[in-house]
């Protein structure tokens, strides 16, 4: 049958448009495959890693020894002490933990367990420091061979940060070791705090803090869905999961509406031959098969050349979401219900949009069918009257967008979606460069801070001018999964400086300051009020809400010293950390942390670095998409228009006027596109963060500043003028003579 041939006969013609809509079919089923397939690989090999490797349940500072069989007796679970201390040198802090034996054990990926004069590093470190098997370094006044490489499942290997403060992690200046437990009493003295890990279900958790701290002076005690070094990961790897279907789903409707105007146009432009057909006595099914075809090349094409690239990307990106979550690969799988939705969801859309456009088709009788109903309408464009009151060509300029609205608005809408692609990479970005320049250079002026492994007033330590003491305990936020830490310091602070959102200087008094990002989660502002629970005593306090401090960062509060002590329970003059602006000479003994300002700076830049290769890929699949889509469209247009074109170059218009006739609609969708993303990325990305770090201890707002903004319009315009040349060119290949030729035939 000769009809059979038509499908590749058109598709030829128009190779770059219909090879641009496979290329959307097969970027939105790489996409589906990339994240379904990875985030499975490293979801399924994270649940191995925390069951096979007793993953614990939490974990406890004390300032005194525990009597772990009695803690065991009583509450029924299972108790491990690990020791552990904070090696500096020059580059680096090392933090050396003793080899676990029941919880959190190690998984080694390369090597052996350490023997005398030996340790474990963690992969972040010892790919960072180019470390190899029986390299050295000097740990406590020795050198030590490295053994292997291990991976741990507790909370501070799986998302390797050293404070719970930090963004991200920094494998250039910390990392861990593991060594066995008498090498480290033999090398460390002193241990100023104990350190435990559980494993097992506490029925009343209340009464097990309060029991530690009446016993064992409680310093610290963090459950397992409160740990961000685990929660962090798990809810990176659920989020970037949830993104898979919406980012997919998206690309593959958009391709599915271009398909289908772009099946209209085809069958617009054949309806002679088609009706020729039709009345030869061809059945309905007949021409529908071959019809049909245009649907099943885009989406066999497509989806095959998307999955496979899936597929082969899917190890690498894999792989790096498991080295920047310092996660194990301890089996190889491969997901292939993934894999049949990845081709089968496409097939969906676009078999829909195929029949779709053929079926009204058929409803015509075969006059019409010979003849053509759009192409009847063809020369007659919408009649607005508010348009006849502009000149000529930007009358047939908003003629031409208007009849077209339903492309305009799917090219507005690519518009949109690229620039919140785009968004989210530079919104992270300059969220954290906002972290640093406010929280940290703006806000926080010590260099030092201290945290003691007592509360008291602390006479041996001589505080020095450039140096505050300063109060703190954690709290549950009654009624919600939230907490809060809240800070004693002084109330005319030279080391914390709070400030509204008006840039003015918050005092701080015996009332209750609290972080903006936490405001903005509780929903609450000045004056408010919040019901308090002590993490460790169970005690509850009402605290009414002073002011809300612009920090972008941290689920935090802040009131003065001697009140704080007041309200909670402390003696005037006790404190348990010192802010200071120079280094102390404190014992070693008396410390519980310590870390320095520049540490924490210099991690998240570092990390910025990192962040910025991700913003990169970003902004380049965003940038494909706007180009596929302006492009598919703007051609589409312009050979529905080639009678007019040849028309208008016969009356002596230019090329250029031309162009901007059928054409200029688009710079005002792509204007009204990317004004209404910039508001929408804020709000999709305000509700990604609101819903990403609901049940945790912690809280980013997101900023976006107007380089960002600029920067990404500059690239989005970039692009959009490309296509439009690309575009262009189809108007100088249109010769007024053939189109008399047309209108003789």
């Amino acid at each position: 049958m000769v009809v059979k041939k038509i499908p590749i006969r058109i598709m030829k013609r128009e190779l770059l448009q219909f090879f641009s809509i496979m290329l959307l079919v097969a970027i939105a089923t790489m996409t589906y495959t990339l994240f379904a397939v990875s985030m499975q690989d490293i979801d399924y090999n994270y649940e191995v890693f925390k069951d096979k490797y007793n993953q614990e349940d939490g974990n406890f500072i004390t300032a005194k020894e525990v009597d772990i069989k009695l803690l065991q007796e009583k509450f029924k679970i299972n108790v491990e002490q690990r020791l552990f201390t904070d090696v500096q040198n020059d580059h680096f802090t090392l933090r050396v933990f003793s080899v676990p034996k029941e919880i959190n054990k190690p998984y080694i990926e390369k090597g052996r367990m350490p023997s005398k004069g030996e340790i474990l590093i963690d992969p972040a470190f010892y790919k960072k420091h180019k470390l190899k098997i029986g390299s050295v370094l000097p740990i406590g006044g020795e050198n030590f061979k490295v053994s292997g490489i291990a991976y741990l499942p507790d909370y501070i290997y799986i998302y390797i940060i050293k404070n719970d403060q930090d963004l991200l992690p920094d494998p250039e200046h910390f990392g861990f070791a593991i060594m066995n437990e008498d090498e480290m009493r033999r090398l460390f003295n002193i241990f100023p705090v104990h350190y435990y890990c559980f494993k097992g279900k506490v029925e009343n958790i209340d009464k097990f803090k309060e029991f530690l701290n009446s016993n064992w002076e409680l310093l610290k005690f963090v459950q397992r869905d409160q740990n961000p070094r685990i929660m962090y990961t798990e809810i990176k790897v659920k989020s970037a999961k949830n993104m898979t279907l919406p980012l997919s789903l998206f690309i593959i409707l958009v391709s599915s509406f271009i398909l289908f105007i772009v099946m209209r146009r085809v069958i617009n432009s054949m309806h002679a031959e088609i009706g020729t057909i039709y009345s030869m006595g061809y059945a309905q099914k007949d021409v529908l098969k071959v019809f049909m075809k245009f649907p099943l090349y885009i989406w066999l094409f497509g989806s095959v050349f998307g999955v496979l690239l899936g597929i082969v990307e899917a190890a690498p990106f894999a792989r790096f979401y498991r080295s920047y979550f310092t996660l194990p690969k301890i089996e190889s799988i491969l997901p292939w219900q993934h894999v049949f939705a990845a081709m089968l969801l496409p097939a969906i859309f676009i078999f829909l949009s195929g029949y779709l456009a053929i079926k009204n088709f058929f409803k015509l009788t075969i006059v019409q069918m010979l003849h053509g109903v759009d192409e009847i309408k063809f020369g007659k464009l919408p009649s607005i009257k508010f348009f006849d009151r502009f000149e000529f060509k930007i009358r047939i300029m908003l003629k031409y967008g208007w009849r077209h609205v339903g492309r305009e608005l799917i090219l507005a809408i690519g518009i949109i979606f690229s620039t919140i692609l785009m968004m989210y990479g530079m919104t992270a970005k300059d969220s954290i460069v906002t972290a640093i320049e406010r929280t940290y250079e703006r806000n926080f002026k010590y260099n030092y801070l201290y945290s003691l492994n007592s509360v008291s007033a602390h006479p041996e330590i001589k505080l020095k001018d450039t140096s505050e003491p300063y109060n703190l305990l954690s709290f549950d936020i009654v009624g919600t999964k939230l907490s809060i830490t809240i800070y004693g310091i002084k109330s005319n602070s030279d080391m914390i400086k709070l400030y509204d959102e008006k840039g003015r200087e918050i005092s701080v008094s015996s009332e209750l300051i609290i972080t903006k990002p936490l405001a903005s989660k509780l929903g609450i502002g000045d004056g408010d009020k919040i019901k308090l629970k002590n993490k460790f005593t169970g005690e509850e306090y009402t605290l009414k809400v002073k002011k809300v401090a612009n920090l972008p960062v941290g689920n935090n509060g802040y009131m003065e010293l001697e009140s704080f002590n007041r309200i909670f329970g402390y003696r005037s003059g006790e404190y348990v950390g010192i802010f200071s602006k120079g280094k102390l000479e404190i014992p070693p003994s008396m410390i519980f942390e310590s870390y320095t300002k520049s540490e924490l700076v210099n991690t998240i830049k570092s990390s910025a670095g990192d962040l910025s290769k991700s913003i990169g890929a970003m902004a380049l699949i965003a940038a494909i998409l706007a180009l596929l889509i302006v492009y598919v469209l703007s051609t589409l247009t312009l050979n529905e228009n080639k009678k007019n074109i040849g028309i208008l170059k016969m009356l002596g218009y230019r090329e250029g006027s031309i162009f901007k006739m059928i054409l200029g609609f688009n710079y005002i969708s792509f204007f009204v596109g990317f004004a209404a993303g910039i508001p929408l990325s804020k709000f999709t990305m305000d509700g990604l963060m609101s819903t990403a770090t609901k049940d945790i201890d912690f809280a980013m707002s997101l900023d976006l500043s107007v380089n960002s903004s600029l920067s990404t319009f500059a690239i989005l315009l970039l692009v959009f003028l490309i296509s439009r040349f690309l575009a262009r060119q189809k108007i100088a290949k249109v010769m007024p003579v053939e189109i008399l030729r047309q209108q003789v035939d």
